[in-house]
């Protein structure tokens, strides 16, 4: 067996493995080791492109070299995966991707980064329950509780969530072909978007009402159109439960299907926590103090493992994103050198794009907080992308939810949710504003204390005009 000593061991080789080894680094922390359960580095966001050819010519593209992000990587990383931890006495064990071997780990401190896997909900025939081990892929699922190899995955269902189910559809969805998609997440949209581009017929399945938990109906309603425009058949408010050959079963729909892709979420892969003792949260993630430190010493958690306080409930969440994990690497190499800072807002945030179409969200829905004893206003004002004159002027929808009553950690006139599409202009780094103003608990009455830079062709967009038209609607409204 194939030892190894070091101070610091870091479990998991994704964004959250490799972004802290570049913290280390960068903070002159070189004792330590990696252990990367996946052979290539994937920026994950790009895998809906890669399988479109958007903008990647081939979803090879959408992976590089861990030595491209750790020049060192031959001395610091193993290319394994761990499958047992003896924390008393801080040895880990694993075993070699390519060759099967075995090898263990002594440590000082352990850093858990092995993020999630996709869940599959309970769909019939979507996977194979008596699944005997054979020919595994190395990557697992969970059904109903349980984690499967993806192997026992019905041949023509993909679960999205490595390169290596990219492939697959890559490989699977030629011109032609009937791609049911279950699911509308971030990664969802892209895919739809991306599949059409390819020749598919898209078949689009969303438990909900409408598509986009994150964004509410009388919003998600123009992404549905753009969409519906680029030629998928859209199935709202029932969910799939069936799987068969050539096709899924939608309430008392039977709907061709050649392919059928699922993207519904992922869970924490908390095994190995739990098995060191870390505490488990509400939610089912990791509990970790401001440092990012568990419940046991010595051991730190980060990424899409962990739970975090919300920045406007205070109350246990998850956000799995990418730019939390980035910052959570870097605040523990910075803890490491004695220097403490706080962490990020936890504010749930993300942008995307579809069709023609980009959109955004930060902090919550008009229809996120409805099942909360929390009353609320809400806006929605349609504008342009420039200045109107401008040639470059397309349609640009946005709403803002605010509080509308002191409650609890909540302001009245707080800013609790911010929701942006717009035709043909990017988002940028508007989304990440909103999430720091939302963040921050600022309420309406602080919007005119900002800087709303302006400028006909390329500012995003006439600040000004919404920005002050979302102030005069709800102050309006709250000073009555």
């Amino acid at each position: 067996m194939k030892q190894y000593s070091t101070e610091i061991l870091i479990v998991g080789g994704g964004p959250g493995g490799i972004f802290t080894s570049k913290s280390l680094l960068a903070n002159n922390i070189t004792d330590f080791k990696v252990v990367c359960d996946e052979p290539e580095v994937v920026c994950r966001c790009n895998i809906p492109y890669g399988i479109g050819k958007k903008f990647l010519n081939d979803i090879n593209d959408a992976v590089t070299s861990h030595h491209t992000f750790l020049p060192n990587f031959d001395d610091v990383g193993i290319v394994g995966r761990i499958s047992r931890i003896d924390h008393p006495n801080k040895t880990a064990y694993g075993t070699f991707l390519k060759s099967d071997e075995d090898f263990s780990v002594s440590y000082n401190r352990l850093i858990l980064a092995m993020g999630g896997q996709a869940s599959l909900p309970p769909i019939k025939g979507a996977i194979n329950l008596d699944y005997d081990g054979s020919n595994p892929v190395g990557e697992v699922v969970y059904y109903k509780g349980k984690s499967y190899d993806k192997a026992a995955l019905r041949d023509n269902v993909v679960v999205v969530r490595s390169v290596a189910d990219a492939r697959r559809i890559d490989a699977i969805c030629g011109t032609g072909l009937t791609v049911a998609v279950v699911g509308t997440g971030l990664v969802g949209i892209e895919i739809i978007d991306n599949l059409i581009i390819r020749g598919n017929k898209v078949e689009v399945v969303e438990i909900l009402p409408h598509l986009v938990s994150f964004l509410d109906a009388d919003m998600s309603t123009h992404l549905e159109e753009a969409l519906k425009n680029e030629g998928a058949n859209i199935h709202l408010g029932k969910p799939c439960t069936e799987v068969g050959d050539g096709y899924i079963i939608v309430g008392d729909q039977k709907i061709k299907a050649d392919l059928v892709v699922i993207g519904a979420g992922v869970s924490s892969d908390i095994q190995l926590a739990r098995e060191v003792g870390c505490e488990i949260g509400k939610t089912g993630g990791v509990r970790v103090n401001e440092r990012c430190l568990t419940s046991v010493p010595d051991v730190y958690a980060i990424g899409d493992l962990i739970e975090i306080d919300d920045a406007i409930f205070s109350e246990p969440v998850q956000f799995q994103l990418l730019p939390n994990v980035m910052m959570q690497g870097a605040i523990i190499a910075k803890h490491f050198k004695g220097i403490d800072l706080e962490g990020p807002l936890a504010v749930g945030a993300g942008m995307s794009h579809a069709a023609d179409l980009f959109w955004g969200f930060a902090g919550y829905s008009e229809g996120m907080v409805a099942s909360r004893d929390l009353n609320v206003m809400a806006e929605k004002i349609e504008l342009f992308t420039a200045e109107h004159a401008s040639p470059y002027a397309k349609k640009a929808w946005y709403k803002m939810v605010v509080s509308a009553e002191d409650q609890g950690t909540v302001k009245r006139g707080q800013i609790i949710g911010f929701q942006a599409i717009t035709q043909e202009k990017h988002l940028g780094d508007l989304m990440a504003r909103w999430a720091d103003i939302i963040g921050e608990k600022e309420t309406v009455w602080d919007l005119p204390k900002h800087n709303w830079i302006h400028q006909p062709l390329v500012g995003n967009p006439p600040s000004n005009a919404y920005i002050m038209t979302f102030f005069t609607m709800f102050t309006g409204k709250l000073e009555k």
